[in-house]
C-alpha cells in the first residue's frame, strides 16, 4: 500500500432484537447494502445479542447463519470484514464460545478469536467458554487485531498488542447506555497509552425507545460507535440509532507518532506477551 493510502472504515451500528437471528442478520445485511469500504466491523453477537443463560441455544457451527452472513458480506463487497457468534464447543455439552471471525476478500477466514475474559457479574464463566490467545493478522499490511466487548476494560490484553507493533485494534462492543463513558474513556485510553488506531462498533439503541438508565431493567445499548487516533484523540463519532459509520484513516499516523513521543520504547513494562500471537490461519 502506498504511503499515506488511507484505508476506508465502516462500523455497522444498529439496534438488536434479542434472540431474533435472522431479523439482526436482515437488519445488518439492509444497512450494508452498496456500501463501499476496506473493512466492515460489525458489534459483538449483532446477530442474536442473546442473554447469557441463552448462549447454547443459540450456539452456531463454522458453516452457520452467521459466519455464512459474514462470509457473504465479505465476498459481495470485496472488503475484510469482522464480526462475532456464539460458537459451539468441540467437546460435547461443552459450553459456547464468544468467537471472533476475520474474514477477507476472497471469503478466506484469516483470523479467529475466542473472548478471554468473561463477566463474573452477568454470569458468562458459568454458560461461556474462555479463549487463551489473541491472534495477530495483516489487514493491508498492517498489523490488525479483534478484540471482545469485555476485552476493552483490560489494558493488558491492548498493551502486549501494542508491544507486538500493533497498528489496528478492532473492538467489537456491547456497551449499555449507562456505560458511555466508560466506552468513551476505554477506547480514547487504549489508543493513547499504546499509540494506535483504536476503532469501536456498539450496538445502537431504538429510536423509540425510552431512555431510563435509573431502572436497571431496562438499559438500552448506548450507541457511540467511533474511531480513536494514536494520541487518544476522537476522530469521529456515531450517534445513537441505525447507521454506518464511514471514514478514512491513515495507519501510518501509527508510525509517526511512536517516531515522535517513544513512549512504548520508553515503557518500563512488565507486562509480558502471554496472549498474542500471529494468526496461524493468515498466510500474507
Amino acid at each position: 500500500m502506498p504511503l499515506g493510502h488511507p484505508i476506508r472504515l465502516a462500523l455497522v451500528q444498529f439496534a438488536p432484537q434479542p434472540g431474533s437471528r435472522e431479523n439482526n442478520l436482515s437488519v445488518a445485511e439492509a444497512l450494508v447494502g452498496d456500501k463501499k469500504a476496506d473493512i466492515f466491523l460489525f458489534p459483538h453477537l449483532f446477530s442474536t445479542a442473546a442473554g447469557v443463560d441463552e448462549a447454547a441455544r443459540f450456539a452456531e457451527r463454522a458453516d452457520g447463519l452467521t459466519p455464512t452472513f459474514l462470509r457473504k458480506v465479505a465476498l459481495s463487497r470485496k472488503a475484510y470484514v469482522m464480526g462475532s457468534y456464539l460458537a459451539e464447543g468441540k467437546i460435547k455439552k461443552k459450553n459456547p464460545f464468544v468467537r471472533n471471525l476475520v474474514i477477507d476478500p476472497s471469503g478466506r477466514t484469516i483470523a479467529t478469536y475466542d473472548a478471554i475474559h468473561l463477566c463474573s457479574i452477568l454470569g458468562e464463566p458459568a454458560h461461556l467458554s474462555s479463549g487463551k490467545k489473541l491472534p495477530f493478522f495483516d489487514l493491508l499490511t498492517f498489523r490488525s487485531a479483534l478484540i471482545s466487548s469485555y476485552d476493552l476494560r483490560f489494558p493488558e490484553i491492548a498493551r502486549e498488542f501494542g508491544l507486538s507493533n500493533g497498528f489496528l485494534l478492532f473492538v467489537a462492543g456491547a456497551y449499555r447506555r449507562s456505560e458511555r463513558m466508560a466506552w468513551d474513556s476505554l477506547l480514547s485510553a487504549r489508543a493513547v497509552e499504546n499509540q494506535m488506531f483504536v476503532v469501536g462498533c456498539n450496538f445502537g439503541a431504538s429510536p423509540n425507545e425510552k431512555i431510563d438508565t435509573s431502572e436497571s431493567s431496562h438499559d438500552p445499548f448506548g450507541g457511540g460507535s467511533a474511531v480513536y487516533a494514536p494520541d487518544g484523540r476522537k476522530i469521529h463519532q456515531a450517534g445513537l440509532g441505525d447507521q454506518v459509520l464511514i471514514l478514512d484513516i491513515d495507519p501510518f499516523d501509527v508510525e509517526w507518532a511512536r517516531t515522535r513521543y517513544q513512549y512504548l520504547t520508553d515503557a518500563k513494562s512488565t507486562v509480558k506477551r502471554r496472549h498474542i500471537h500471529e494468526s496461524p490461519l493468515d498466510k500474507e
